[in-house]
Formats: C-alpha cells, sequence, structure tokens
C-alpha cells in the first residue's frame, strides 16, 4: 500500500495508527474520496449509484432504484449488485423451466468480480433467471433481490440484474451450477453415491437454511429441484457474516470446506414478520413438499421448510422423487394430511429414519431446527470421515453396501408435477396427524395402494364425524 496517495489527514493517521493501516491493507482506499473504505473494495459513501453516475442506466429507473438500494446495503465489492449489459452475455442456451420462471446457461464475458483492486476473473459460466410473464415481474424480483440481500451466504449467489434486448424485461444473473440440481443429480450419480457424500449434501444444506432463518426469512418452496450442487466459485470464502452467524451459535468452518450445495429460488420466499394465515384454497409449491399444516391453512414457518427438508432426506435414501408413481391430487392431499409419509429405501440406517420421523411430525412444533440438523449431520459426516469403529460409523458402512434400484429405471406418473405452482385444495381437510413410523420400501406394496386404503379409513371416520385417525400401515 503507497500511503502517500492518502490526504494528510489520514497518511498521518496511517503513520501512527496500526489499527488503521491493518484496516487500510484490508479494505483499501477509496479511488474517488480517497478516504479507506468502509469494506472491502467498497466505499459505502461513493459506490452504490456509481454505475448511474458513469452513466451505465439500465435505462428503466424503476430497476435503477433498486439496484442502488441494495447497493446500500452492500458491504464489500464482491457481493455487489451489479446493472449487467445484455451484451456482456453469449452461448445463452435454455436450461430448465420452473413454474414461475425460466432458466439459460450463458457465459459472462467480463466475470465476476475479485475481492483484489476491483479485478475480474474473466469469462465464467452464469444462470440468466426469467420470470414468465404471468407473473408481476417488478414485484417478484424485488422480492427475490431483498430475500438475497438478507441470505447472500446461504443461497446461490446473485451477480446482478439485465434486461432482455427485446422486451426488456428484467432478467436475473445468478452463479451456475454445473452439477444442475439435487433431483437431477440424484438420477445421475446415484449409484455411486455413499453416505459420506449424503451426509455432506445435507450438512450444507441445513447449513444453508439456519443462514436463511437466520436471517429472519422462510424459504416456502423447499425441495429437491431448489438444491444447486457444483458452483465454479473457487475464490468464494464465508466472510464475516456467515462466520459470525456461525460464530454466534458456536461453530466453525475452514474456507477450504467450500459448500459447493447451495439453495435456490426464493420466488415464493418471505420475511418471518411479514408471514400472513396461508389460504388452503390457493397453495404455491411442489405437493409432496408441502407441510399438512399449510394444507390446512396455517402460517408457514421456519418448522414447515424443516418438514420440506425431511421429504429430501428421504429422496437421498430411494434417489426417487417421493410420490412419483401416482398423481399429485386431492387424494394424496388428504393422505397426507392422515399420515401418509414417503417411503425410505431398504438398509436406511435407523438412527436416519428416526431423525426423518422427527423432521416430517405432524405437529410443527416438535420438528428440529435447521441448526440442530446441521450439528447431527456434521457429526455423522466426521464419523464417517474418520473411518475408525463405532455405531455410526457401522450403519452407514453397512447400508453403503446395499445396491439399490437406478432412479434412471423409474416411470413417473404423468400426474406427479415436480415445478412449483398454484394448487387448491379442499377447505375441510382433517387435522393432520402422526405416522408412527416411515416404512421401508415395498415393491409388492404400491403408494397408490397405500393411498386407497388409508382413503376408505378416512371416508369411514368422516362419515362417522370423526376427524382424527392413524393412517394405515403395511
Amino acid at each position: 500500500m503507497n500511503y502517500t496517495k492518502l490526504n494528510t489527514k489520514y497518511k498521518f493517521k496511517a503513520l501512527v495508527s496500526k489499527d488503521l493501516r491493518d484496516e487500510i491493507e484490508e479494505k483499501g482506499v477509496c479511488s474517488n474520496c480517497k478516504s479507506p473504505n468502509t469494506g472491502e473494495d467498497w466505499c459505502n459513501k461513493c459506490d452504490p449509484g456509481r454505475f448511474l453516475r458513469e452513466g451505465k442506466s439500465s435505462g428503466d429507473p424503476e430497476l435503477d432504484k433498486l439496484i442502488y438500494e441494495s447497493q446500500l446495503q452492500t458491504n464489500n465489492y464482491y457481493h455487489n449488485l451489479e446493472w449487467i449489459p445484455y451484451d456482456r452475455f453469449q452461448d445463452i442456451k435454455p436450461i430448465g423451466k420452473g413454474g414461475y420462471a425460466i432458466v439459460y446457461s450463458a457465459t459472462w464475458l467480463d466475470g465476476e468480480p475479485n475481492e483484489l483492486h476491483r479485478e475480474r476473473t474473466g469469462p465464467i459460466t452464469v444462470a440468466l433467471k426469467k420470470f414468465k410473464s404471468s407473473l408481476n415481474i417488478m414485484e417478484a424480483l424485488t422480492n427475490e433481490v431483498k430475500i438475497h440481500n438478507e441470505c447472500n451466504t446461504g443461497s446461490t449467489r446473485l451477480y446482478g440484474i439485465t434486461r432482455g434486448p427485446r422486451s426488456k424485461e428484467p432478467i436475473m444473473v445468478l452463479a451456475y451450477a454445473k452439477h444442475g440440481n439435487l433431483r437431477n443429480y440424484l438420477k445421475e450419480k446415484f449409484s455411486t453415491l455413499k453416505w459420506e457424500h449424503k451426509l455432506n449434501i445435507l450438512s450444507f444444506v441445513t447449513l444453508n437454511l439456519q443462514v436463511i432463518h437466520g436471517s429472519g426469512c422462510i424459504h416456502k418452496d423447499l425441495h429437491s429441484g431448489n438444491i444447486l450442487i457444483g458452483f465454479n466459485d473457487p475464490t468464494f470464502n464465508f466472510g464475516e457474516s456467515l462466520n459470525s452467524k456461525l460464530s454466534s451459535l458456536g461453530l466453525n468452518l475452514n474456507d477450504d470446506e467450500f459448500p459447493d450445495t447451495k439453495i435456490t429460488d426464493f420466488g415464493l420466499s418471505q420475511f418471518i414478520n411479514n408471514s400472513k394465515t396461508s389460504d388452503s384454497t390457493n397453495v404455491c409449491g411442489i405437493l409432496p413438499y408441502v407441510a399438512p399444516e399449510i394444507l390446512e391453512g396455517e402460517p408457514y414457518t421456519e418448522a414447515s421448510d424443516i418438514y420440506s427438508l425431511g421429504i429430501i432426506m428421504t429422496e437421498l435414501t430411494t434417489g426417487k422423487p417421493p410420490y412419483g408413481t401416482v398423481p399429485h391430487n386431492d387424494d394424496l392431499t388428504l393422505a397426507i394430511c392422515s399420515g401418509l409419509r414417503p417411503r425410505v429405501a431398504k438398509g436406511t440406517p435407523k438412527r436416519y429414519i428416526d431423525l426423518v420421523n422427527q423432521c416430517l411430525d405432524a405437529e410443527p412444533q416438535e420438528r428440529p431446527s435447521s441448526i440442530e440438523l446441521y450439528r447431527i449431520f456434521e457429526n455423522w459426516k466426521l464419523k464417517l470421515e474418520d473411518k475408525k469403529p463405532s455405531k455410526i460409523f457401522d450403519e452407514f458402512s453397512e447400508a453403503d453396501k446395499i445396491i439399490l434400484e437406478s432412479p434412471a429405471e423409474i416411470t413417473l406418473h404423468d400426474g406427479a408435477i415436480y415445478i412449483s405452482r398454484n394448487m387448491r385444495f379442499p377447505n375441510n381437510l382433517p387435522k393432520s396427524v402422526n405416522s408412527q413410523r416411515v416404512q421401508f420400501e415395498d415393491n409388492n406394496v404400491s403408494d397408490s395402494d397405500l393411498i386407497n386404503r388409508m382413503l376408505v379409513i378416512a371416508i369411514q371416520e368422516q362419515s362417522q364425524g370423526i376427524f382424527l385417525f392413524e393412517c394405515y400401515y403395511v
């Protein structure tokens, strides 16, 4: 650092104050006001709105305002939300479609910011998220940007905003996951995945979820399609925000334990203090992952995200989407409220099944928190990494020896819908009850058989004016 370039005031302080010297060494000096930066290569006084002063407007005052207000909350150059002209992208290809958006891959010619001296990495692959025209696009974008600002260390990185060349609609520019989403990853890699890898995925998903919940947010649409695997982000470090959250919880992570698993898609997310009573006649999401209390009209909570995570846990044992062989309709809804839960693969360790049952408890307050789950998964994962004989190591090692059916061989029912959508349910659903246990898969008993048997019981109980009943077990 060349201290002679500082103004007299700070040059003097730099010579006598070690703290100031250290701060300048870490954060640098603003090229505009010549004062020490307030964050790493970032000056809160000069940098917010710099793109406007340099004549780089998006052309939409409302979008410019959103980017500027986001930059006001930024504390370093690396996480600065940028306006990115569309002509800075090449090789744009569609890679996925959800209920409310279409996702493309693209080459960003400039590349992501580097924390050192405002350099760029050069061309990288990114994801472009384009909202469907049926949405209030600006409202949806504003909500996602706000959630990303609060949860940036627990979510897929948001680089900036661009606009389509013809319709001029805003498009989000996000980090690209080379392995895609967890659902497809399981379909392609399941036969080679060991329990250590599965626990590693769950460890980082629960860590991300803790950051989201700790920021006062609820995801509301957590499923295997919204968990991304494998990022091209080698320069990432956890940063002060995540480290401070972890420290307050008595947790620590090393930078070389980079979590390449991230939660994405905050289109339905909201802040907890904005949570309102749900309308069971109009729920958004993917039915198998929606907690039963939400189907009954209760408000979304952190616990409803935990239920969704429990469903993902069953998916990791089988490699198959939950309830894939039956239509996602009112019959399945009634069965879920009556205690039906997805089945797990034979050989799944008992301690894992017990934890799944806790996450899928019909009573939200009985479900564990994301940080409790993170600690459990980390403990199990470390036992497997140590490879020393123990009950935990032995149970999961035995489970690894079981060869399961490849998910690629499973034919999904045409009515099994795995994109988020608006769903309507009966307003007289019974109060949800607990399953006594999660069952193992049985090729002789289909999900359709289970649902039909439970519906018979449900009809009998309702005809007698009894709305609470236990589910049928095989």
